[in-house]
């Protein structure tokens, strides 16, 4: 079997060497597999495009893809998966703390049970931080309780191997803001779950900020969702009987002699309308940038031109404008 892995990097240096060790010597251990390494560097400004050009001129089975700037961890992976063309994919984080041990063992499940295109890792255990602890399972109960469609297992990463149909049905989707955990999760594709402690960093820190976080949840609802544009329905009925009501009491009050009271409640009704307007408004300009984005067909990622290799040139297939993820061959290589 050939089985393709991708891995991205971004400013990794400190433990770089040494999980592509562990990792190779680990998976070296599984007989009966040809592998090749799809190492993505998502535009490091660290020593890490040197040691992984170094890598690459020491085993002929790894590739560098290097983009020409960060991306995102996301765009990283699928610039990865891109290139794939074995029987299966395993993805991981170039951490350290997807641990080798458990690759071993969804591979070793995967052999045994072929039946399966999805073999997900799910983390156990709680996050370094309690910051992310909580973000994350926010994330996964938001996503399930907004996407009634979809069901993602808390704890989901984006440590997981697939097989090739699974492969070629994610590069179906041509949509430019993919979250693969909720996109593999509303395909309900048949999955095994395979559960493990993720492991220390093995060096420096990690660069999945706050707003990384915000934008792949963003990402994950606007993206398989439509229920946000529903809430429009939600705040029109609300302002609206708000409104029939405060008028209500108006007439009430001028039928009645007296003088309404000066300009607060007005001022605070107006106030009222206008949150519910523009936060309407606020969901609306998502889906429209998001369309006026898809509608640019600009590159999902641009791979650097003056880090090509002879080796890649030769085995690694490229298309720099592809947007869709279907296979265009013959469009040019790197």
């Amino acid at each position: 079997m050939k089985l393709d892995i991708v891995v991205p990097f971004y400013n990794e240096e400190e433990c770089l060497n040494e999980f592509v060790g562990t990792l190779k010597s680990s998976l070296d251990k599984v007989s009966g597999i040809s592998y090749t390494y799809y190492f993505v560097d998502d535009g490091s400004t660290d020593r890490s495009p040197d040691i992984l050009d170094t890598l690459a001129k020491s085993d002929e089975r790894i590739h560098v893809i290097p983009l020409w700037e960060n991306h995102g961890h996301q765009k990283a992976l699928i610039a990865g998966l891109d290139q794939c063309r074995g029987d299966a994919v395993l993805m991981m984080d170039g951490d350290g703390q997807h641990p080798a041990e458990t690759a071993v063992k969804l591979i070793q499940v995967y052999l045994q049970n072929p039946e399966f295109a999805v073999v997900q890792g799910v983390r156990g255990g709680r996050q370094q931080s309690l910051w992310k602890d909580w973000t994350s399972r926010f994330f996964y109960w938001i996503i399930n309780k907004m996407v009634p469609e979809t069901r993602i297992v808390p704890g989901s990463s984006d440590f997981r191997l697939l097989n090739s149909d699974a492969l070629h049905l994610i590069r179906s989707y041509p949509d430019r803001h993919r979250n693969l955990r909720v996109l593999l999760a509303s395909l309900k594709l048949p999955t095994v779950f395979i559960d493990y402690i993720p492991d220390l960093r093995l060096g420096g820190y990690s660069k999945y900020g706050w707003r990384r976080m915000v934008g792949l949840a963003v990402d994950g609802l606007f993206a398989f969702s439509s229920f946000p544009l529903r809430i429009n329905l939600f705040l029109m009925l609300v302002s609206g009987f708000l409104g029939i009501g405060y008028a209500i009491y108006s007439l009430v009050v001028y039928l009645k002699g007296q003088i309404v009271p000066g300009w607060t409640s007005t001022i605070a009704l107006i106030a009222l309308l206008f949150c519910a307007m523009f936060g309407a408004l606020a969901i609306l300009s998502e889906y429209v940038s998001r369309i006026y984005e898809d509608v640019r067909q600009y590159p999902l990622y641009h791979i650097r031109p003056d880090r090509r290799s002879t080796k890649q040139s030769r085995e690694v297939p490229v298309n720099f404008l592809r947007e869709d993820g279907r296979e265009k061959e013959g469009e040019g290589t790197l």
